[in-house]
């Protein structure tokens, strides 16, 4: 059992770097019913591994049972402690029930589960957990919550399953979590949420793969500034600054006062810089501003928005279109070009670029200037 539990710990500290009706204990297993009789018993166990006389595992229980004709062992009130060479202890579990079939090499923790790696900062806390060695599969029972906290993160949810081979997990039930940020963003939080949640975390010797966490279904992101839904949100990066999204995106900016849909959307927390694309509707609820296009850009920290391909503005009874345009909202003006037109009223005016003063709705024009102006 000693070579095992030393490798389901170890499994615990990779998976959190990234960033995680029989008698006596048998727990009902009918596998087992045909023993009746442990072959080795304990009350008030503990067990000490050494190596070159320092202690590597500590494993201590209430009761210890294990069985020869299955080779079950069982353990209550169990938990277990490993040591690195200088005795300091690296990490611990604690759990109700430990069972360990040992010729399948598969280990179920149940019952208050609580893992710590001190030198990582994770911890794990759940109601059961099953650890297969052959395949290196971590897994949580049906419908049973599982949470885990790395540094400043920490997630919930359902239906938890994580591989060592392919450096990937699983929620594929209902998920939230939230990170505080650090860094330029220190101090700010950012939440989430979605129907299920996967990623991967690479390790250091490989740092060349990418990591990631993707968010889906009804998947929802808040940041200090930022509200996001989309049937798709992926956070990546440090503090999950980067933010990407897609499909049927709906947001809000609550700095900016500005609200948004989009088929696409990347988010970079740093440079507070957004990337719409694919049917974009951005509206400036405060200045009554109506913008489309098939892409825009708005940069958070100065107010501006580019916006391309097939942009109409509308302001109050004013229509712009235009191939390209740049919306400051500071200053309430917007720069056309490319078949630029403004419709005011019954007032039509086309140029290759114009420029509007939104407030004064005075217009300057310029290159094959034409229009049509209607006196009252």
């Amino acid at each position: 059992m000693r070579f095992e539990n030393r490798k389901l710990c170890f499994m615990l500290y990779f998976l959190f770097i990234f960033s995680l009706s029989a008698c006596s204990l048998k727990y009902q297993r009918e596998t087992v019913s045909e023993e009746t009789v442990p072959q080795i018993s304990f009350e008030e166990l503990v067990l000490t591994q050494y190596a070159d006389d320092k202690k590597t595992l500590r494993l201590e229980g209430a009761v210890y049972e294990q069985y020869k004709k299955s080779g079950f062992i069982y353990a209550k009130d169990a938990s277990f402690v490993i040591f690195d060479s200088d005795q300091a202890e690296t990490s611990s579990a604690t759990a109700k029930y430990i069972s360990a079939d040992t010729r399948n090499k598969i280990y179920e923790f149940f019952d208050g589960i609580q893992f710590l790696d001190n030198n990582q900062g994770t911890q794990i806390a759940g109601n059961t957990l099953k650890w297969n060695t052959s395949t290196e599969q971590l897994v949580s029972a049906k419908n049973q919550e599982l949470t885990i906290k790395k540094d400043n993160l920490e997630i919930t949810g359902k239906d938890f399953s994580a591989s060592a081979i392919s450096n990937t997990f699983l929620f594929s039930g209902p998920v939230h979590g939230q990170q505080i940020l650090t860094g330029a963003n220190a101090g700010d939080t950012i939440t989430f949420s979605g129907d299920s949640m996967q990623g991967s975390m690479a390790s250091s010797k490989n740092s060349s793969k990418k990591n990631y966490t993707i968010l889906s279904g009804n998947a929802t992101v808040k940041t200090s500034t930022m509200e996001i839904q989309a049937d798709t949100i992926e956070l990546s990066g440090e503090d999950f600054n980067h933010i990407k999204a897609s499909g049927n995106i709906k947001g809000t900016n609550t700095e900016s006062e500005l609200s948004f849909t989009a088929q696409e959307m990347e988010y970079n927390q740093d440079t507070k810089v957004v990337i719409l694309t694919g049917d974009v509707e951005l509206k400036d609820e405060k200045n009554n501003v109506t913008a489309k296009a098939q892409s825009i850009e708005y940069d958070q920290n100065t107010d501006v928005a580019v916006m391309q391909i097939d942009v109409e503005l509308t302001q109050k009874q004013n229509v712009c279109k235009a191939a390209y345009s740049i919306y400051r909202k500071k200053e309430q003006t917007l720069e056309l070009s490319g078949n630029a037109t403004v419709r005011q009223k019954d007032d039509m005016f086309r140029a290759q670029s114009i420029k509007f003063n939104m407030e004064t709705e005075e217009i300057q024009m310029d290159g094959n200037i034409r229009g049509t102006v209607t006196s009252n």
